[in-house]
């Protein structure tokens, strides 16, 4: 979702901090950024400029290509601190903060959200929501994890926070609108997750999809707009041996909706055992669990400047929250 109060940072009243960026840190145009996290090396690839206004730092090197400072800025309309251009465009990565609360920290081409990005939307009292993936012109494209959280707790010893009951949508986006992949959803313990089509409404449709339910519940079939039409539920067992199972049909039939045939497609019960336990569905809870945890330090560490100009983006936040996003989709 793109909040229009996201407006470019020429706006009136804009406040700079900001810290030139050395070109030396450039290769092949490209920035580059230090991965030595002490902060008086890092100073020597940055030059600070104290109380320059807008109209100063835009006469320095105008014809420069490259992105040209590491600043904070605050709008009448957001907050951002990350990579500018010498127009004073957001470029490369950065940390915004929207009028509504949203916050933003991730990968910008030209002043709109492009590549890797984590948004994290304002929350209320009953709900927390996050995503983490890809953007293309402003929208959530590719790969990503939509994470909506209803109750956590907040370890005192550590200060963490617990993920009690949420859902998890998982798999590929387009245009913001999930389109395939999986549904995990955690409520009082009870674990459930679904893997297959979304269809246009947000609702699980696939001619084929899997559902397993509290980890001893396996469902293979066809599943329309949500309803189960047809299909094998089998029942295991913590080793993933298989207890019973018994293939069903939908029928337009009040009192008894359903027709069972223990026998129909028994074949296929091995297979779809196979295909199940080779994932690692029981760990999701966990996986999603550290995803979180690495998502809100990261997100920590942009709300201060000082912090934030010492963080190495690529290796600390993009590639190490992206590979554990990449690896639990395509599990």
């Amino acid at each position: 979702m793109f909040d229009s109060s996201e407006k470019p940072v020429s706006d009136e009243e804009t406040e700079f901090n900001t810290y030139e960026i050395d070109q030396e840190i450039f290769k092949n145009k490209e920035f580059v950024q230090n991965s030595k996290n002490q902060k008086d090396k890092i100073k020597n690839k940055f030059k600070f400029l104290p109380g320059l206004t807008e109209e100063e730092i835009k006469k320095k090197d105008p014809k420069s290509e490259y992105p040209k400072y590491f600043a904070k800025i605050l709008t009448k309309n957001f907050e951002y601190m990350g990579v500018l251009t010498n127009e004073l465009k957001r470029e490369k990565y950065g940390y915004s903060v929207m009028e509504n609360k949203d916050e933003y920290l991730g990968e910008y081409k030209n002043e709109i959200r492009d590549g890797f990005g984590i948004y994290k939307f304002n929350p209320n009292e009953d709900e927390e929501e996050i995503f983490i993936g890809n953007y293309k012109d402003n929208k959530k494209t590719g790969e990503g994890i939509y994470l909506k959280i209803f109750k956590s707790v907040k370890e005192d010893s550590s200060g963490e926070i617990i993920l009690v009951d949420f859902d998890c949508g998982m798999g590929e986006f387009k245009d913001d609108i999930f389109i395939n992949g999986k549904i995990f959803t955690v409520r009082d313990d009870n674990e459930t997750m679904y893997q297959g089509k979304i269809n246009d409404i947000g609702v699980p449709s696939d001619q084929e999809a899997l559902i397993i339910e509290g980890g001893d519940k396996i469902f293979w079939g066809k599943l329309i707009d949500g309803e189960l039409i047809e299909g094998r539920n089998i029942f295991v067992d913590d080793k993933w041996n298989k207890k019973n199972a018994y293939y069903f049909t939908k029928k337009d039939n009040v009192e008894n909706p359903y027709d069972f045939d223990v026998n129909k497609n028994e074949g296929k019960d091995s297979e779809i055992i196979d295909m199940v336990k080779e994932s690692n569905v029981r760990t999701y809870k966990s996986q999603i669990q550290n995803i979180f945890k690495d998502v809100c330090d990261s997100l920590n560490k942009f709300k201060k400047f000082e912090t934030a100009i010492i963080v190495d983006f690529e290796n600390n936040v993009k590639n190490k929250i992206n590979a554990d996003v990449n690896k639990i989709i395509q599990d």
